[in-house]
């Protein structure tokens, strides 16, 4: 009879448990049910008005953008509602693990706009306004508008020494137009970031990203040790070619003797030219030729999308899912360029990435794991434009001629990844020191980690705002390390392919025609969408932590 009376008193308890958690569970879903019957259709509604501002240079969609973000904020910013969900997620007692995620994003988009929602509305219209400003803006070469195609294209070709500093300064030109605006940003952003507890908005940005900021710094501090080394060897031996190209000496070499206005790609170094093999090339053709040999087809992607330039547009490139479902497109200004090339296959990266998340997955997780995985796949994608394997199937190179760019390809690549990994080093420091102290010398901070990290000398008597010529410092705040964050984890995609299919070397791997690099990608990246933490994400698709080994096992050594 005793015994009867425990298993029964058991039972009562464990009834009681399972029904609380199901009542917690039950009232928690109604409440992120309700949430997202709001957030979905603003959201769509917003991602369209920033496809129509990027795309026409319009100030009305720009300001219908804008209120929609408006709106959206304000939702995130209730605080009675962000209590429901932190009770929700803290009170331990979910557990359907999509339901227990699901709350988890929803816990960081709320914490992210804990402000006061005048401030936040100040943020809002601040940046739109400087992003608007970079996006139309033109400068000028003696007098002549020039678009960043232009600008690039000096760089990238010319010889003539006094046009290609007058390029430089053209990019740098939009700097005293939103100097002051950006700084302001920074400040504000600082202002709701301590209103919530935290000592900048450095710090609050990378935790509602699910990012540690020690850690992160460490990683970055031993990509710095690994990457030094090679770096120096192979600037070195680039420099030289630069000075012998410009004839001038070494020492002399400045920020608009490479190849971009930030030296973060790589300047030509080699007489093998790659632009030519895809000149002839409908580029776009090209690459969903590709990506429907690797059982991908991207077309519905890019018949929604906007691909030339034209006056107003949006002068760069980028990949946006409208509704969260099926509406993927891209925006970009192709030309037929090896770069180009690369730029397409990147984009549709984030478009494939998007377009295979799992639907049946809540709106708030049908979305990446995280910012950075979705860019290592864009980058894993990017860098084929440079591989002579990749470019001899696709467009029909000889054996000869693939052996001959071979190691012009190889070299140039290693070049860009190593020259783009020093650069991050910029970005990073530079954002975490801006929210430290705002008030300090930003332009000689600036410069200083430019000649920490990548090594260039800074102009002599310049003290202009150079810093606020990176619309990402606006646009995208905090966010720069994860293209590097991206980079180590497209290397650790391609190790891990290469061990999926029994091959000794990444060398060995088939890009062209391969249906298993795109059956992994779908299974084990993009279905899952925002399903797991971006960390448990990688070790469930790559059998171990992100790291940087990999990155520097590909290009740390010739």
């Amino acid at each position: 009879m005793k015994k009867l009376l425990v298993l029964i008193m058991s039972f009562l308890i464990l009834f009681s448990c399972t029904k609380k958690v199901s009542e917690n569970e039950m009232v928690s879903k109604e409440f992120l049910d309700s949430l997202t019957s709001i957030i979905e259709p603003l959201f769509t509604q917003m991602s369209q008005a920033y496809w129509d501002a990027t795309a026409s240079g319009k100030d009305e969609y720009y300001d219908q953008y804008a209120n929609l973000d408006i709106q959206l904020t304000k939702i995130f910013s209730n605080s009675e509602d962000f209590q429901k969900v932190k009770t929700f997620k803290e009170t331990g007692k979910i557990s359907d693990p999509i339901l227990a995620r699901e709350l988890e994003v929803a816990y960081y988009h709320f914490l992210s706009n804990q402000a006061d929602t005048s401030l936040l509305k100040k943020i809002t219209e601040l940046s739109t306004k400087v992003e608007k400003n970079f996006n139309t803006f033109r400068g000028k070469i003696d007098g002549k508008p020039v678009t960043g195609n232009d600008i690039s294209d000096i760089l990238k070709t010319s010889n003539d020494l006094e046009l290609r500093k007058k390029a430089w300064e053209a990019s740098k030109q939009v700097s005293t137009l939103v100097e002051a605006d950006m700084l302001k940003l920074a400040k504000l952003r600082n202002e709701s970031a301590k209103a919530m507890g935290f000592d900048n908005y450095y710090q609050l940005r990378l935790l509602v990203n699910e990012q540690d900021p020690d850690k992160l710094l460490k990683l970055f501090d031993e990509l710095d040790q690994e990457t030094r080394a090679p770096f120096i060897e192979i600037k070195h031996e680039m420099d030289s070619v630069l000075a012998s190209r410009f004839n001038i000496n070494i020492e002399d070499l400045r920020s608009w003797h490479y190849a971009d206005p930030f030296f973060q790609s790589a300047p030509v170094i080699t007489e093998i030219k790659l632009d030519p093999y895809y000149v002839d090339k409908d580029i776009i053709k090209l690459v969903a030729d590709f990506y429907k040999s690797i059982g991908i087809n991207v077309e519905p992607i890019l018949s929604r999308s906007d691909l030339y330039e034209r006056k107003g547009k949006y002068p760069h490139a980028y990949c946006t899912n409208i509704d969260r479902k099926c509406d993927v497109r891209i925006m970009t200004n192709v030309r037929p360029t090896e770069e180009w090339a690369g730029t397409v296959l990147h984009e549709l990266g984030h478009a494939i990435y998007e377009i295979y998340i799992d639907n049946d997955l809540p709106f708030a997780l049908r979305e990446p794991s995280h910012i950075f995985t979705t860019e290592a796949v864009a980058m894993f994608l990017g860098r084929l434009s440079k591989n002579a394997k990749w470019m001899q199937e696709m467009i029909n190179i000889s054996d000869e001629e693939r052996e001959k760019i071979t190691e012009a390809t190889w070299k140039t690549l290693r070049l860009e990844q190593l020259i783009f990994s020093r650069w991050v080093q910029v970005m990073v420091h530079f954002e975490k020191s801006l929210y430290e102290n705002p008030d300090q010398d930003l332009n000689k901070l600036w410069w200083d980690l430019v000649e920490k990290y990548q090594m260039v000398k800074r102009p002599e008597e310049r003290n202009m705002p150079d810093w606020a010529t990176k619309i990402h410092i606006c646009s995208v705040p905090v966010y720069y390390h994860n293209y590097m964050l991206g980079e180590m984890l497209a290397s650790q995609f391609l190790f891990a392919i290469a061990k999926s299919q029994y091959l000794d070397s990444i060398d060995e791997i088939k890009f062209v025609g391969n249906p298993e690099i795109g059956k992994y990608f779908i299974e084990n990246i993009f279905k899952p969408g925002n399903k797991y933490r971006w960390d448990e994400m990688i070790i469930r698709a790559t059998g171990e932590k992100l790291t940087a080994k990999y990155f520097v096992k590909q290009f740390g050594s010739k």
